[in-house]
Order: structure tokens, then C-alpha cells, then sequence
């Protein structure tokens, strides 16, 4: 029962050897970095680990020959790991923590795994094996072979690292999968399927299958350099045929400045006597719009099938009421859009003063200016229309100011849905569906329910 002054119990460790296992592992974590901590807490770990180590032609020659058992080595103790601290199931950044732990497994692989490197002149391969449990780390540390094997663990240190900066990515994603959808029966298992048939590291025909892999990103690598020239020499054509990229940087700032201030406010730029029309149209018409907007989302909603006529279906077209798409005409210059084109429903209206009342009303196109408009809506996909002239394209701006005045998508909508239902459930030919929703939801400039004495219906088509 007793021992001696210098002998210890089976299995107990004295403070002594401690103290020279831990000098071991601090000196070797001074070379790996202190980044690669096992530990697998939530604290973020760096890309890149320790001290870049210069390897020689021999080395990195091993290293590729020992590709395939550095994959299977690694891809088996983060499945692990993985598993063992739950990382699958850490909600939202689940993945992102795998692919950040990923490179602690580099010390975890010097602690788990030796690397037999052979003697100069010998003609034995490398090998990369699993340590038995319990081995003593200092025995090959203070042994004759001592530089061997302390160069065998940079080698290892540096083979992991750079096969984590090839592979890293697509290890932690097909860990995260695997893991999390239970693919794999074991660590084993998920190595093997990974190794061999993701990156084709291992098996048989591996070189073949490389060979094919980089003649296709070789082919990809072309591609892309081809798109990136093609998209240069467009960017390059552009900028000479733009003429405002010769002007000075201050006159570009200023111009810059103008179609901002062009674009937050039309009538900015614009004459007093034109500003004060459509200030008074824009009142005047709300009513007027708001019915007009409601018949044209009526006429589209009433084409579709029934399980697309609901009330969200209505509040998307609602919402689009007072814009017409993009501008395809003008460029964008220093980032500021060109306006939108006036919605469609504008192609069939004009606003026309009422000398009688002093007040704007919206009236049919004349059919000669109505075929022209038609012409010029059709060239305006494509970009190829010019500019309406003064006159129109003050009407225009006069009912797509009203429109944004007036627009309560949810409101509108949440009317015509209602009316809709109603109409559908009496089956009345003489039902008005969208004179009904104007009359229910739309408001004056003050606010006030608007009147629609004398308009004529115009819906009367039925569900």
C-alpha cells in the first residue's frame, strides 16, 4: 500500500508531470495559435490559426499523398464534435458556428493524430494514424527522434490548415446537413461519403476525377473572365457615350443636386402659371382619380380566375394605380432613376377645366390623340418613345400628382373587395360595383366623401 519518495500509484499524476504535460501543450499553442482552442464555446474563432510554417518540396508531397486520410481524419472528428456539443441545434447561425469551429480542428487533429514522417533517405511512405488512448505526448517530445517529431506536428498543423482553406466551406455545409437531417449512421460513414463522392479526395479513379474537376473550372475560370471583358467593354462604351462623364466633378454634383430636386418635386423647375394649374388640378381631380383608379383595377382583377380576385390580390393592383412602370427612355444619371410613365389608365382620360364651375374634370381621350397615345404606350417598352408634348405631359403630371395625393391602397381596396362580394351575391345586372366603392371610399382634398353626381357609371361588367 505504500510507495516511495520518487514512485507514484498506477494512473496518479504527480503536480510535476502536470506541470511538463502543460509547458508541452503552451509551447505547441504558442506555434498553432492560441486561436485553436477545443473548447467549442460560442466566442468567435479566426479564419486563420498560428504561425505560417515554410514546408519543403518533400513535405507538400507527402501532404498530397495523404489527402485522403486528412479528409477522412478531419471529417470524422467534427461529426463528432458537431454531434457532441449540439451545434445543429443553436437556431439561426447554426451552420455559420460549424464553418467557424471548423478551424479548432486542426489542434484537436494534433492531439488525436500522429504523422509518421520517414526518416531522410528512407523509402517508407507517410502515414497519418489515430493515437492510442492515453499516450503520453512527452515521450516522443523528449525522445532521441525529438526534432522529428515536434517537425512531424508542424507538418500535420500546416497540411490541416491548408486543406481547411480548399475545403472548409463545403465541410461545415455537408456537416451541417448531415448532422442535422440525421444522413449518416456514423462519423465513419459521413467521412467516407464526403471524401469520396463530394470532393473525390479518396477511392478509386480519385485522379480522373480531378483531372475532369479542374478542366471544368478551368472552363468556368474562361467564362468568367470572357463575362467580366464583355461587361468592360459595355461599362467602357457606356461611359463614352454618356456626355455627362466629361463634365468637372462640381458641375456633376450640381447637375446631381437638379435631378434630385427634380425628382422629390416636378413643379420645382417649372413656370408659376404652369405650377398654379396643376397645383388646383391635382385638387380638384382626387375624386375623379380615385374612381379611375378603382375602375382600373376592376377591369384587371374582373379577367382573372376566382381564386385570384381576393382582397390582397385587389391591394397589389391598387397599390400600382398611379405609375405606369419604368422610364426605359432615359438613363440614370450620378444614381437618380428617371420618374416612372404614367399609369395606364391615363391613356383613355384627360383633365379638362370646367370654365363654368372653375374646376378640372376628368373627360375621354379625343380618339385622334388616343390612337397616337396608344402608339406611344406600345414604343415605351422598349424604351424607343419620345416625350409627349407640353400640354399632354402637363395633363399627365396633373392626375399622377392627384393620385399620390389621394392613393389609400388599403382602403380602396378593402371597398372594391366588399362591393365585389356584394355584386356577386345578388346577381343583379344593374349592380355597379366600382361606382358603389368610389362613392363608399373616396375622398376630397378636404377630406370630405366625395360626390359623383352626373359621373356615369362605367363598370358594368359583372362577376
Amino acid at each position: 500500500g505504500t510507495t516511495g519518495p520518487h514512485e507514484t500509484p498506477q494512473g496518479f499524476i504527480t503536480p510535476a508531470m502536470t506541470c511538463l504535460r502543460s509547458a508541452f501543450w503552451i509551447r505547441l499553442w504558442l506555434v498553432v495559435g492560441p486561436g485553436c482552442a477545443v473548447g467549442f464555446n460560442d466566442e468567435p474563432i479566426p479564419d486563420k490559426v498560428g504561425a505560417e510554417v515554410h514546408l519543403s518540396k518533400q513535405e507538400r508531397t507527402w501532404l498530397k499523398k495523404l489527402e485522403c486520410d486528412m479528409c477522412k481524419a478531419i471529417l470524422s472528428e467534427m461529426h463528432v464534435e458537431v454531434i457532441k456539443h449540439g451545434m445543429t441545434d443553436k437556431g439561426v447561425g447554426s451552420e455559420e458556428h460549424i464553418w467557424e469551429t471548423s478551424n479548432a480542428m486542426c489542434l484537436a487533429l494534433l492531439q488525436k493524430y500522429r504523422l509518421e514522417l520517414p526518416a531522410p533517405g528512407s523509402p517508407k511512405e507517410p502515414q497519418l494514424e489515430k493515437k492510442p488512448e492515453g499516450e503520453d505526448e512527452m515521450a516522443g517530445a523528449q525522445g532521441p527522434n525529438a526534432a522529428l517529431f515536434m517537425r512531424s506536428m508542424l507538418v500535420l498543423k500546416m497540411g490541416c490548415q491548408r486543406w481547411l482553406e480548399d475545403y472548409g466551406g463545403e465541410t461545415s455545409g455537408f456537416i451541417f446537413k448531415s448532422v442535422k437531417e440525421n444522413m449518416h449512421s456514423s462519423a465513419g460513414a459521413a467521412a467516407q461519403d464526403f471524401c469520396v463522392r463530394s470532393v473525390g479526395l479518396c477511392g478509386s479513379g480519385k485522379k480522373e476525377r480531378r483531372k475532369k474537376e479542374r478542366a471544368r473550372e478551368k472552363e468556368r475560370f474562361q467564362q468568367r473572365a470572357k463575362m467580366v471583358e464583355t461587361q468592360e467593354k459595355q461599362f467602357d462604351k457606356e461611359k463614352k457615350d454618356d456626355p455627362m462623364s466629361a463634365l468637372p466633378e462640381d458641375s456633376k454634383l450640381g447637375l446631381q443636386r437638379m435631378l434630385e430636386m427634380a425628382r422629390d418635386d416636378p413643379l420645382h423647375y417649372m413656370e408659376d402659371d404652369a405650377k398654379a394649374r396643376i397645383q388646383k388640378a391635382r385638387e380638384d381631380l382626387q375624386c375623379d382619380v380615385c374612381h379611375a383608379v378603382l375602375q382600373d383595377a376592376y377591369s384587371q382583377i374582373s379577367k382573372q380566375p376566382k381564386s385570384l380576385r381576393s382582397e390582397h390580390d385587389i391591394l397589389s393592383l391598387v397599390e400600382k394605380g398611379c405609375e405606369g412602370g419604368p422610364d426605359q427612355s432615359l438613363p440614370s444619371y450620378f444614381g437618380v432613376e428617371p420618374p416612372p410613365l404614367p399609369p395606364l389608365w391615363t391613356d383613355r382620360l384627360r383633365p379638362k377645366l370646367d370654365k363654368g364651375e372653375n374646376r378640372y374634370k376628368l373627360g375621354p381621350f379625343p380618339k385622334k390623340a388616343a390612337k397616337k397615345r396608344d402608339k406611344w404606350r406600345k414604343l415605351s417598352a422598349t424604351g424607343k418613345q419620345k416625350p409627349p408634348g407640353a400640354g399632354e405631359g402637363e395633363q399627365d403630371l396633373m392626375m399622377t400628382m392627384a393620385c399620390k395625393d389621394m392613393i389609400e391602397p388599403e382602403r380602396l381596396s378593402q371597398s372594391l373587395f366588399a362591393e365585389m362580394n356584394k355584386c356577386e351575391a345578388t346577381s343583379s345586372t344593374s349592380c355597379e360595383a366600382v361606382f358603389a366603392a368610389a362613392q363608399a371610399a373616396c375622398l376630397t382634398a378636404e377630406r370630405q366623401a366625395c360626390s359623383f353626381k352626373g359621373l356615369p357609371a362605367t363598370s358594368k361588367e359583372e362577376l
